[in-house]
């Protein structure tokens, strides 16, 4: 039970239950961190009445535990306000990593075109187009219609270099 000045008494456990009654409506528009601050604060300005009732008394263990109660619910009150800030860093966070990210750029080698990420690559254009995945391609190998890269997923071997052109590099060499 608690007393005001006026000398009326109070359930506090049913002051609380009547407030989150009343409030239920608020949990759903505001983030959890709001509503613990709320919370905190309301329970700062109730610790801070008890403490200036507790002055008129002469009972220094009352005193000394609502001080005690008093130093703790600041104490909570920074602790929340550390975690708010974590929170809206993490939702910051969160926004940043849901934009869209840049897109690759088409870029020829040989003569096939290929997609790259800054000089990450190349990487398949069909699973790109199609899936808008982007596939890093296999090694440059020596295929029967010239040298290539395979792309492991959808099995597509691109050509940079046909067989002909080869030999006619071979014999153009020599």
């Amino acid at each position: 039970m608690l007393t005001t000045q006026a000398g009326k008494n109070y359930n506090f456990f049913e002051m609380t239950r009547t407030r989150r009654k009343r409030n239920a409506w608020f949990m759903s528009v505001t983030s959890a961190a709001a509503i613990a601050a709320q919370i905190l604060s309301n329970t700062l300005a109730i610790s801070k009445t008890v403490r200036e009732q507790a002055k008129q008394s002469k009972d220094t263990d009352l005193k000394g535990h609502i001080s005690d109660l008093y130093d703790s619910v600041l104490s909570l009150k920074e602790a929340v306000m550390l975690v708010t800030d974590e929170n809206n860093e993490l939702r910051r966070k969160i926004a940043e990593l849901e934009r869209p990210s840049k897109k690759p750029e088409i870029r020829q080698v040989g003569l096939t075109n290929y997609y790259f990420m800054d000089d990450k690559g190349p990487y398949c254009q069909p699973c790109y187009d199609v899936n808008g995945k982007l596939i890093p391609l296999a090694p440059q190998n020596r295929y029967a219609g010239g040298i290539g890269r395979k792309c492991e997923v959808c099995n597509k071997v691109f050509f940079e270099t046909h067989e002909t052109e080869q030999h006619s590099i071979k014999t153009y060499r020599a």
